[in-house]
């Protein structure tokens, strides 16, 4: 017993037994899902029906049943989507969310540069965390780039690294791997109360950089073109009429550096996995 005691301690993991619901069955979702999942009695919510509890959280409902906390993970990728897209699943859906499921507590996953950025993205990311605030009980986490096997945009260039090239944008990220980004939820089950924690890899990079390192883990070399900001500001307003990434309004997206001083992923986890 002695032994158990002392490892929990030097882990700092929490070992009170919870009823724990996980909003969202997509890329951080099911890794917080698999993390918890032999440690709490875990339900799940979605609107995909391998869930617990299939619902589209954009729609008013009610759920009867009554939980120790409540992990917000339901987002949408930064700069795939319309801003009304944006609106109807980060504010609206908090709204129903928080309305339907009763809880002692709410983690939200949220994302670094919430409310500093002046993109639809990052605007409901912050109207959803000052619903979220409202609760007498919560905690934040503000990740910057969660790196693993799920991303969407990260997906995007592991498809694009058989071309060897990739343009050398220099917006800074700080990618944070998806285990720790599960062991930093885990964490916060009890504790950090009422705060707001911005979390961050081990190591700052360029988008170029970052998706040399990603080709190189495919097994392809990666030549990156130069890409002065104009020129990606140019491209993207000439391509702006068709979907997704290409939208005017990501301009603000490469003009963001999203990477952060004050690494509370670093304080709470010691060393963290490298991308």
């Amino acid at each position: 017993m002695r032994f158990i005691s002392n490892a929990l301690k030097r882990y700092k993991v929490s070992y009170k037994y919870m009823k724990v619901l996980v909003a969202g069955r997509g890329f951080i979702g099911k890794n917080v899902v698999n993390k918890l999942r032999d440690k709490h009695e875990l339900k799940t919510l979605d609107k995909n029906p391998d869930a617990t509890y299939e619902q589209d959280i954009t729609e008013p409902f009610n759920i009867e049943e009554r939980f120790d906390v409540l992990i917000h993970t339901i987002g949408l990728a930064p700069g795939l989507h319309s801003p009304e897209s944006y609106r109807s699943v980060h504010v609206q859906g908090t709204e129903n969310l928080l309305d339907a499921v009763e809880c002692e507590k709410v983690i939200f996953v949220s994302a670094l540069g919430a409310g500093e950025v002046d993109h639809s993205f990052f605007k409901t990311k912050k109207k959803a965390e000052q619903i979220v605030s409202q609760e007498d009980n919560y905690t934040i986490l503000r990740p910057s780039t969660v790196y693993g096997n799920g991303n969407k945009i990260l997906g995007l260039m592991r498809k694009m690294a058989p071309l060897m090239i990739f343009p050398n944008i220099q917006t800074e990220t700080q990618p944070i791997h998806i285990e720790d980004l599960a062991a930093l939820v885990e964490k916060t089950l009890d504790g950090f109360n009422q705060q707001i924690l911005e979390l961050g890899g081990p190591e700052k990079m360029t988008i170029g950089k970052m998706a040399k390192k990603i080709y190189q883990e495919r097994g392809f070399p990666c030549v990156l073109i130069p890409a002065p900001l104009i020129l990606q500001k140019t491209g993207i307003t000439i391509l702006s009429p068709l979907p997704g990434p290409f939208n005017r309004g990501n301009i603000r997206l490469l003009e963001h550096q999203n990477a952060t001083e004050a690494n509370d992923a670093e304080k709470i986890l010691g060393k963290l996995k490298a991308i």
